[in-house]
């Protein structure tokens, strides 16, 4: 997998693009980095913790020692070897030169033996030479001081993104990711450089809530905390406090979310006590009625009221929904503007069918 960075300027994915460049066939793999780097950089810092630094610490020293009693068999190995080559050379030198058979077998021994000492000496340097170089107290004293420093630099403004990756390849070898592509999750495995693995299923973004495989426990949800009556900012509330997620970069749900998610499941959200008591004055109509009666979405409505190219009012405050004031000729125009054609030969008819008319209550 690459990084693949966005023009715009948001958050990098990592991207598994092999099968269609290669064949023509859809994305393998994709994955937002945000995720997944957030949990490395947590990981990595976790382990520069006192506690879990320590505890490494006394982990290396129980290798040290395996390591020491390793080398002790190694010694003992030579020592033995060696031995065996210095008795076949005292029984060849014991031998009377007459008996030239027996000197001839005696002399195959101790080349053999001398043989067996110079392949363990060799073993056992380049053993010697593998091994890391053992830490001091001093070593381990100032790992613990640089340990301490490391969560400072790693957030300090000055730390590029460059000079964190090398603090990760310090400790990591690498960070494996397993992608479904009807999947919202992601699985993502961290191989510490001394050989631990650290496993964990991260959320991932997906295109809409219908590919999120909590839909189904999501949409009921909704229609049950609907049907006891909650306003879109209680239930957005209780979603979120239920561990509920939406599908991308947002990271809590809101009134206007759960107002959106009502609208798809045809459930008209709540108002308020203090909303249902206003009255609509005459010729108003709530925004989301509307809506259904010219067959639009209402987040169409609401940007053509941004726009200015509608009369109407919030009720209820902030957070509040919104009534339209129109006439029989004011939907007239509203049904010509939304099948009007966005060309450029239509431009002034768009221009006047945008200009609301004159309210009359």
């Amino acid at each position: 997998m690459y990084v693949r960075f966005r023009r715009s300027g948001g958050c990098p994915t990592y991207v598994c693009s092999t099968l269609r460049s290669d064949y023509g066939l859809p994305l393998c793999q994709s994955a937002s980095a945000i995720e997944v780097e957030a949990w490395v950089a947590q990981e990595v810092l976790g382990a520069l913790q006192p506690a879990a630094l320590d505890a490494s610490l006394e982990a290396a020293s129980r290798v040290d020692e395996q390591r020491h009693q390793v080398i002790r068999d190694w010694e003992r190995r030579v020592e033995r070897v060696r031995y065996e080559a210095d008795r076949a050379g005292r029984q060849y030198q014991a031998c009377e030169p007459e008996n030239r058979l027996v000197g001839r077998t005696l002399e195959r021994r101790w080349d053999e033996a001398l043989q067996a000492v110079r392949k363990v000496e060799e073993d056992f340097d380049r053993f010697l030479r593998a091994q890391p170089r053992q830490l001091g107290e001093a070593d381990r004293e100032r790992i613990r001081r640089l340990a301490a420093e490391v969560p400072t630099l790693w957030h300090a403004a000055t730390t590029t993104h460059v000079d964190r990756g090398q603090i990760v390849r310090l400790l990591i070898d690498r960070v494996v990711l397993t992608v479904d592509s009807g999947c919202d999750h992601v699985k993502a495995r961290i191989e510490w450089a001394g050989g631990t693995v650290r496993e964990r299923t991260l959320p991932r973004e997906v295109f809409g809530y219908k590919n999120q495989q909590q839909w189904k426990l999501l949409s009921d949800r909704l229609a049950a905390l609907h049907g006891l009556g909650e306003t879109p900012k209680v239930i957005a509330t209780i979603l979120d406090r239920e561990s509920f997620r939406p599908p991308k970069r947002a990271t809590r749900f809101t009134d206007g979310i759960v107002r959106r998610l009502l609208h798809e499941l045809g459930l008209r959200p709540r108002v308020s006590r203090q909303t249902a008591a206003v009255v609509l004055s005459s010729g108003e109509v709530w925004l989301h009625e509307l809506a259904q009666t010219l067959a639009v979405s209402p987040h169409t409505l609401h940007g053509w009221r941004k726009k200015g190219w509608m009369h109407s009012r919030q009720l209820g405050g902030r957070g509040g929904p919104w009534a339209v004031w129109v006439d029989a000729t004011e939907l007239d125009r509203l049904r010509a503007l939304k099948e009007c054609p966005r060309l450029w030969n239509h431009q002034e008819r768009l221009a006047r069918l945008r200009t609301p008319g004159p309210r009359s209550d």
